[in-house]
């Protein structure tokens, strides 16, 4: 999966779209995030050195899906011109460490699971 943003930009935002896999409802998903820290990753692809180390993310909730009554999520990230000041390509990804609790295990999930996320920052400049 490729996303395209300019050089120096901040926007659009990156998101992810959450996906139900069979293993929770989206409430219990949902409480999990709401005791997470969710964070973003972005590697160089050709030298290998870390772009974005570990930055704070965000879960953003999406509209209703199709009428029903689970809400769908997105996890996201906003770049800083600072993110965004050199072109090339970078893989990007997401650490969300549970922090645990009562009902629901401790872990870490790294997405997006069954694609790599590349981001493409471009050679084009925003005017200001």
């Amino acid at each position: 999966m490729d996303f395209y943003i300019n050089k120096g930009a901040t926007l659009p935002i990156l998101k992810l779209e959450l996906i139900k896999d069979g293993r929770y409802t989206y409430k219990e998903f949902h409480d999990m995030l709401q005791n997470s820290d969710i964070y973003f990753c972005m590697t160089d692809v050709v030298t290998g050195v870390k772009k974005i180390g570990k930055k704070p993310a965000e879960c953003i909730l999406k509209s209703e899906y199709n009428g029903c009554g689970d809400d769908e999520y997105y996890i996201g990230y906003q770049f800083t011109s600072k993110d965004t000041n050199k072109p090339g390509r970078y893989v990007g990804k997401f650490i969300i460490e549970f922090l645990g609790g009562t009902v629901h295990p401790e872990g870490t999930l790294i997405v997006p699971i069954r694609e790599e996320l590349f981001i493409n920052v471009l050679d084009g400049s925003i005017k200001k």
